[in-house]
């Protein structure tokens, strides 16, 4: 996370707070500073002090998610108004605190927003990855239209190559949903078997071996099951 407060001893003492409980936490002392370090590396989440140079009209936060679309950003002030406050209803602000902070409250609300924000995260990279896949089959497709004799096989092992590759990514992104759900569940939910799924995959690879003789799908069985926790020898090659 990022803290930024041009008070010292706030900005000190709630992040030494911050870290002794697990968080990471990286600080700047006015809005200009953390736009920077927004820009330089990736954050869950912003802490922000209202009443500091660059932020007196949330000039910040407008910053902050034009750089980070969906960053959950908490305010914190020591004067709330009821100027302020408005403004931050306006604006995807995830919580207005004032100072010094309900320790426990500030604990929960962050653990929250940046498990929402990782969601968030996990989301936009899958839409990703879909358009990267759409672009790779494109060139193939594209190939196979200049191949003369499709007897080399050039456009299908690429095909296979990048699909494998692609469903090896997805299946690692479905894995950390997963995982996500898992922390969130309801204990109905936490009875559902979220990886039968993946199981079953496994189980048909194994059936049919010795039917396709593949490395890239020897390849695809050995990350299947490292997602799934198991254990020993891989087996032979398919």
């Amino acid at each position: 996370m990022l803290f930024a407060d041009d008070d010292q001893a706030a900005r000190e003492g709630l992040a030494r707070l911050l870290r002794r409980i697990g968080y990471s936490c990286e600080t700047a002392t006015n809005a200009a500073e953390a736009v920077e370090k927004l820009r330089a590396a990736p954050f869950d989440i912003l802490i922000s002090d209202i009443n500091m140079p660059g932020n007196a009209g949330l000039e910040l936060v407008e910053q902050a998610v034009q750089t980070t679309p969906g960053l959950p950003v908490i305010l914190l002030t020591g004067l709330p108004t009821v100027e302020t406050a408005a403004r931050s209803v306006r604006l995807p602000v995830t919580a207005y605190l004032t100072k010094p902070p309900d320790f426990d409250e500030l604990s929960r609300v962050l653990d929250q927003a940046i498990a929402d924000y990782r969601d968030f995260s996990l989301i936009q990279a899958g839409r990703q990855r879909l358009r990267e896949w759409e672009r790779e089959l494109a060139q193939v497709e594209k190939l196979a239209q200049r191949t003369a004799s499709p007897a080399a096989g050039g456009p299908m092992q690429d095909f296979l190559r990048v699909s494998l590759r692609q469903i090896i990514l997805l299946l690692t992104d479905l894995e950390l949903a997963t995982q996500s759900l898992d922390r969130r569940a309801t204990d109905q939910l936490r009875q559902v078997d979220h990886v039968a799924a993946l199981r079953h995959t496994v189980e048909v690879l194994e059936r049919t071996r010795q039917n396709f003789k593949s490395k890239d799908l020897a390849d695809l069985r050995r990350q299947l099951e490292q997602l799934l926790g198991r254990e020993g020898d891989p087996g032979p090659m398919l």
